[in-house]
């Protein structure tokens, strides 16, 4: 994740569901590269992003390995009340391709996963396991687990 010609530094005055009082807050023309040898790729554009994270450190990719590809989450915010979005993205083992991954839950398709703050997405049978988040009021029927199937052909991954 680089940023554009600007980027604007500040931080939380008062503690909120995107952070604790003194938290860093991030704004810029982001994109995000992929940097193999001395060639880069931009796989994402972020226009005018702002995130919050505790300190300035990197922000790391959680990876989840499959064994057709390795599935790298970007999770810009580290907390919020409404459960925490990633951008996916697939590093195809066999062709070395890199891309972002789509979500398909249904006829929607959307850029980012949104799971539960508790649970991170993990691999199961060669399936994406994703815990919704739950608040007050969330059905039961839609805070059970999700599976998502990955489909490195259409470059999703596809709820069961």
């Amino acid at each position: 994740m680089i940023s554009g010609d600007r980027e604007e530094r500040g931080h939380l005055i008062v503690p909120s569901v995107l952070g604790a009082e003194g938290d860093q807050t991030f704004q810029s023309n982001y994109k995000i590269v992929y940097r193999k040898g001395n060639n880069d790729e931009v796989l994402l554009e972020l226009p005018a992003f702002l995130y919050v994270q505790p300190t300035d450190k990197i922000i790391p990719f959680d990876k989840v390995s499959f064994k057709e590809a390795d599935i790298f989450l970007l999770t810009p915010q580290y907390r919020t009340g409404h459960g925490l979005e990633a951008y996916v993205f697939a590093a195809d083992k066999q062709n070395g391709n890199v891309f972002p991954v789509e979500i398909r839950k249904g006829k929607t398709t959307s850029k980012m996963l949104l799971y539960s703050e508790l649970n991170s997405p993990f691999n199961q049978n060669e399936q994406l396991v994703v815990y919704p988040p739950i608040g007050a009021g969330t059905p039961e029927q839609d805070a059970k687990e999700i599976h998502f199937k990955l489909d490195l052909r259409n470059k999703q991954l596809i709820a069961k």
